[in-house]
């Protein structure tokens, strides 16, 4: 059984991952802009999904530079909070993106606080990854209160059993991650209350190396 860390170990996990963006934001940003991703088509099949986008208020968690998915969100809805645990690539999204609409949040996801039915969607995208495993099924949880009856959650998880690995020199720095397999993330995000609308593994090429991930799109109901 997963133990988990204790808190100390939690806020130690935290610092490493702020710390490395905030070392390699501009380098990340290159990287992640060189491939393809299944971003925008993502992003597009949740807004189709909306009642009515440009009216629509979305909370996006781990907004790295902002594109692509700040940048189009901030093109299409209402509002949108862009949240990062890096001011590095919150100073680097904000260079980026233009938009009025857009309020820029430098915290760690897990402190946010939001009042209930806040949002319309909320985004993340290989962010809830960095979060400690006994975290995760929580953020599943707040993020079900933040939304609004029929609001979205889109975002990509991990496929393996990784309790919690720390990875040096990704990318110039240190870095962690966590995940659970495809059936238990599924159940962690059923069990905060959502009915799951589409979910798939897709593979990303990492400098040749193909690593899966699990997109969803998940809706919390009436």
């Amino acid at each position: 059984m997963d133990k988990g860390n204790t808190p100390n170990d939690n806020e130690k996990v935290r610092l490493l991952v702020e710390r490395g963006y905030d070392k390699i934001a501009k380098t990340y940003l290159d990287w992640t802009s060189s491939k393809s991703t299944p971003r925008l088509v993502y992003l597009e099949k949740m807004l189709s999904k909306l009642h009515a986008p440009s009216d629509a208020n979305v909370l996006e968690l781990g907004c790295g530079a902002g594109v692509p998915g700040t940048e189009l969100l901030s093109a299409r809805c209402r509002k949108v909070i862009a949240n990062d645990i890096s001011r590095a690539q919150i100073e680097l999204a904000k260079s980026r993106i233009r938009g009025t609409n857009v309020d820029f949040n430098q915290e760690d996801m897990t402190k946010l606080n939001f009042e209930p039915a806040s949002f319309d969607a909320v985004v993340a995208f290989y962010s809830i990854i960095h979060l400690p495993r006994e975290e995760q099924g929580m953020m599943f949880q707040k993020i079900f209160s933040w939304l609004r009856n029929d609001g979205y959650l889109l975002c990509n998880l991990g496929v393996v059993d990784n309790p919690g690995k720390t990875t040096e020199n990704w990318l110039g720095s240190n870095m962690y991650w966590s995940s659970f397999d495809v059936e238990t993330n599924l159940k962690l995000i059923r069990d905060a209350g959502f009915a799951i609308d589409v979910h798939e593994v897709l593979e990303d090429d990492e400098d040749g190396r193909l690593v899966p991930f699990l997109w969803i799109l998940a809706k919390k109901n009436k």
